[in-house]
């Protein structure tokens, strides 16, 4: 803020007209391909309301990294790109979590975050960062986060700007 450095919190998206599916699972959450990075792109840019410090060649540089380490995850609507997610394998850590905005209503980061915890990350803690309480930029992810099951932690600074670290604790074990 300091640097009056700011990206948009909203950009221009088109409504599709004609969505094939209306629900989801689990199991249509796939891992990422790198033809898959143009439409990742796309989607950045519409759920940047969640990334208030965007680079976006840094960005690419980081999510092709991801996608080749295995560490990326998309949902598709037909050619729709709905969903993507990217991860750190050490440290839990969840570093981008985009959801189309007509997409934003059906429970998806829920599917998201179940796909993270029981097939890719299974028996760890989650964590995610996002805005600090009561920063007008602040779109609703603080409550979303909660709403999901996460807690706060730590407050921190990223890229030169104010977050907090949320975290969930790892699912337990069923026992028979």
């Amino acid at each position: 803020r300091e640097n009056r450095e700011f990206y948009p919190l909203q950009l221009r998206f088109s409504l599709h007209r004609n969505p094939e599916k209306t629900r989801f699972v689990k199991d249509d959450i796939r891992l990422a391909e790198k033809e898959d990075l143009p439409e990742w792109m796309n989607l950045m840019r519409l759920a940047i309301d969640g990334y208030p410090v965007m680079k976006e060649d840094d960005y690419l540089r980081e999510i092709t990294k991801c996608i080749e380490a295995h560490r990326a995850l998309v949902l598709q609507d037909g050619n729709i790109l709905v969903g993507a997610m990217a991860f750190s394998s050490d440290s839990g850590c969840i570093d981008f979590l985009g959801i189309h905005p007509q997409y934003r209503k059906q429970g998806i980061q829920k599917l998201f975050l179940d796909a993270l915890m029981e097939t890719y990350l299974p028996g760890r803690e989650i964590s995610m960062t996002t805005y600090r309480e009561g920063d007008k930029a602040d779109t609703g992810h603080r409550a979303l986060l909660k709403q999901l099951g996460f807690a706060e932690r730590e407050l921190l600074v990223e890229f030169g700007y104010p977050t907090q670290r949320f975290v969930i604790p790892p699912k337990e074990e069923e026992r028979p």
